[in-house]
């Protein structure tokens, strides 16, 4: 799938920000000398900057330019950042990978979240990420997906093996808020499998259902959390 020019532009900005390389309150180049610098018109660069406007990176101030501010996106406890910037204790990194191929299915009944009609008609993509850390499983999440406006999703090549990020870089679908449900289980032949641990090892397990930039889209999440070596916290999207 081709990536427009404003969304690369949007990525390469936001990478650079989230980096530090721009920093809060920083002044990014101008408009004519993005253009220049990525050989794109105006009209792609300033569609760029709005898309980066919108989801909370930078402010325009009229006759300055834009700034750099970061409106942090509190996504609730235990949500991780992707895979490639991801800490924890600002030390490990934490890697995901998709286990399997996803498939596309009916709900269970009942599930976890009411959803309306329209998702229920058209059924869910079911995908299985597993984050660890230092090659130690930590979480084992199971992702459900309303299967509408996702072209080709379970054919396409995953961003960095994250399905989060599969959606924001290919489908422009960001999260942009959660509910979520916690509670205390223990581990099932399937889990403790997958999580390196054995059958009845107490986990916590947290129910999700993700808002969006796209109006009226929500997706699904229920992970499987190992908690005896490392603690989980809120994270910062």
């Amino acid at each position: 799938m081709q990536i427009p020019q404003y969304r690369q532009l949007y990525e390469s900005l936001r990478h650079q920000i989230i980096a530090g390389i721009y920093q809060q309150d920083d002044l990014l180049p101008s408009e004519n000398q993005l253009a220049d610098l990525h050989q794109i018109t105006r009209m792609t660069v300033r569609q760029a900057l709005n898309e980066l406007v919108k989801d909370g990176y930078i402010r325009k101030q009229k006759g300055k330019g834009s700034f750099v501010n970061l409106r942090r996106k509190t996504v609730g406890m235990l949500a991780f950042r992707d895979p490639q910037t991801g800490l924890v204790g600002n030390e490990l990194l934490l890697q995901s990978k998709i286990l399997g191929k996803p498939s596309i299915q009916s709900w269970d009944t009942p599930f976890f979240f009411p959803i309306s009609e329209q998702e229920k008609q058209a059924g869910c993509i079911m995908a299985i990420n597993l984050h660890s850390i230092d090659t130690s499983p930590l979480m084992l999440e199971y992702y459900y997906l309303p299967n509408i406006n996702l072209p080709g999703f379970i054919m396409t090549p995953f961003v960095k093996e994250s399905i989060m990020e599969s959606l924001r870089i290919s489908y422009h679908v960001e999260a942009s808020g959660v509910e979520q449900e916690i509670s205390a289980t223990l581990a099932t032949a399937q889990e403790a499998q997958f999580l390196q641990i054995p059958v009845g090892s107490p986990l916590v397990h947290v129910w999700r259902r993700y808002t969006t930039n796209r109006m009226g889209y929500y997706f699904y999440s229920s992970s499987f959390c190992y908690t005896k070596h490392y603690s989980l916290s809120s994270v910062i999207l």
